[in-house]
């Protein structure tokens, strides 16, 4: 059996390997041949779908939690607020649930009445950054730092407190090396990944209900406590009242993070690296 193990790893690096090497071969194509028959919009759209596979890897490799008879779900909204969180907010409060929203500063900003509104009515509230772009964001480590430190800013001019929660654009891996999460950790940022993916943004007419309930379904049976990432847009909002039926109906408790809170972070294993440079 751990021969079985050790092989299927070995198989499992040679493909991240050759996978690696494939998209700097492309990206080499794009500035050194007139001929490349990408756009830089379509080598963005690469990287993206690269970082959407390290994560699913990554989920599904993610140590279960410690088994407590308390059934909680943690709900995390990210990119907020928008024009559909007064909706989220609402069908939060029918039913009595908590949730963590990490936020983007310019959204923040432009509609402000909701940031106070989170924070009076008890949820947790987190940071996202600033620009919400790979290349910008994960240039280096300060401007990692400085845009968690801006939307810092923000919202305590705004709501009066102060967050250590954050969670890094398209998740930690693999743009998010050590040197990166040192540099957070020493400013005292602690950070959140997810361990269940509803993928709400690509699954219209609430399909991502159903696809959400069956991952609660499996993580509960492995005794992990669900950290459920969704997304504060209309199309999540329209079916929302259907998974809260479901938690609810099925005995959760939906509970907003804090520094109490065990952090479900992505690991890196051998998949970190710097953003290639466009």
């Amino acid at each position: 059996m751990a021969l079985q193990r050790t092989t299927r790893k070995k198989r499992l690096r040679k493909k991240r390997i050759i996978h690696l090497v494939l998209l700097l071969f492309i990206i080499f194509l794009f500035f050194f041949l007139d001929t490349f028959p990408f756009s830089p919009q379509e080598v963005k759209d690469q990287l993206k779908k690269d970082v959407r596979n390290q994560q699913e890897r990554t989920i599904a490799q993610l140590p279960d939690a410690e088994h407590s008879d308390e059934k909680v779900v943690y709900l995390t909204f990210d990119d907020g607020p928008t024009s559909a969180t007064d909706d989220v907010l609402e069908i939060l409060k029918e039913y009595g649930a908590k949730a963590t929203f990490f936020m983007l500063s310019p959204h923040m900003e432009e509609r402000s009445n909701l940031v106070k509104q989170m924070v009076q009515e008890g949820h947790g509230v987190g940071l996202h950054g600033v620009t919400h772009d790979l290349n910008r964001f994960y240039k280096s480590e300060q401007t990692v730092l400085n845009e968690m430190n801006e939307a810092q800013q923000v919202l305590e001019n705004i709501a009066g407190v102060h967050s250590s929660l954050i969670r890094t654009p398209y998740g930690s891996v693999p743009y998010l090396t050590k040197p990166y999460r040192k540099a957070l950790k020493e400013q005292g940022y602690e950070l959140w990944d997810w361990n269940i993916d509803s993928r709400d943004w690509d699954r219209k007419d609430g399909k991502y209900v159903e696809n959400l309930i069956d991952q609660i379904q499996s993580i509960e049976g492995n005794g992990a406590t669900p950290v459920v990432l969704l997304h504060d847009q209309s199309q999540t909002a329209q079916s929302l009242a259907e998974l809260l039926t479901y938690l609810t109906e099925h005995g959760f408790e939906m509970k907003k993070l804090d520094s109490s809170v065990e952090p479900v972070q992505f690991r890196c294993y051998d998949r970190c690296h710097q953003l290639p440079k466009l």
